[in-house]
């Protein structure tokens, strides 16, 4: 069983845009504790590759991140195997939490494990262009400052342990819409491309420039915060093009309780705790 665990952005700014209509980024990433369950077979066959996730997504075969990795990667496979990939979902669509660049990423990782592929630097740049710009983070799968349009990653040496309690609405948000939103463009900014980062660093400048655009639409981006705020979060905030918005609170045995009454408050969302790993 592989585990692809999701991620939060702690800090997303949108400093410009390529010709290519990709937008340029400077943000910070932590995965967490929240899972899709993954499990792949390689077997004699034909060069196809099977895939089953349950509960099934709203997506055809060839569309799906799976598929465009494995079109990557198929150059580098014998030509006489099927693989069939089975996934159970429980990071949800269309949330900002990565599920499918994490499911992709887990996937290539395993590929590139099972038959000694070497993951250089311009296979990542393939990949991020091709299978989607949050995959290399999945890569790295470490707290990491992220620059380009996501294929720039550099690790943290050493992250702060923090918890999260995420609530994803009853809707999604589309990414594309929410960049196409982007009016002005911040100015770059490389303070957090560093070893270390404090977690009062974090609080302090932690931003998100899609969270404003997505708040003018969708009213209950701000009602999740202000219920998350009400309830002593140190700092709550959507994460990526939303639709997920996270608490970070101090203490674990806090968010417990807050856990319970975001189940009363928001019977309809999906909600849960988490923690950072890989720090």
């Amino acid at each position: 069983m592989i585990y692809c665990n999701a991620k939060l952005n702690l800090y997303l700014k949108v400093v410009g845009k390529r010709e290519d209509g990709y937008h340029l980024l400077n943000m910070i990433n932590v995965p967490i504790s929240i899972y899709d369950r993954m499990e792949i077979d390689i077997k004699e066959g034909e060069g196809r590759l099977i895939q089953k996730f349950e509960p099934p997504v709203n997506c055809i075969p060839e569309k799906t991140t799976i598929y465009r990795a494995f079109q990557i990667m198929k150059k580098f496979l014998p030509e006489d195997i099927n693989i069939v990939v089975n996934i159970e979902k429980v990071i949800p669509e269309g949330s900002g939490l990565g599920g499918g660049s994490s499911d992709s990423a887990f996937f290539i990782k395993k590929l590139a494990e099972v038959f000694k592929i070497e993951i250089d630097n311009n296979l990542i740049f393939k990949i991020a262009n091709q299978v989607g710009a949050d995959v290399p983070f999945f890569i790295f799968n470490k707290p990491a400052y992220l620059e380009g349009i996501g294929e720039m990653v550099y690790p943290y040496k050493s992250f702060p342990a923090l918890n999260f309690l995420v609530i994803k609405p009853d809707f999604s948000i589309n990414t594309g819409w929410a960049y196409s939103n982007v009016r002005d463009f911040s100015l770059p900014n490389d303070t957090f491309k560093q070893d270390y980062i404090k977690a009062e660093d974090i609080f302090r400048y932690m931003e998100n420039d899609l969270e404003k655009i997505a708040e003018g639409k969708f009213f209950e981006i701000k009602k999740i915060k202000n219920f998350l705020y009400n309830n002593d979060a140190k700092k709550a905030m959507m994460t990526g093009s939303g639709s997920a918005v996270f608490g970070i609170f101090e203490k674990e045995d806090v968010i417990k309780d807050v856990f319970l009454e975001a189940k009363k408050t928001f019977p309809e969302y999906k909600i849960f705790k988490a923690h950072t790993i890989g720090a």
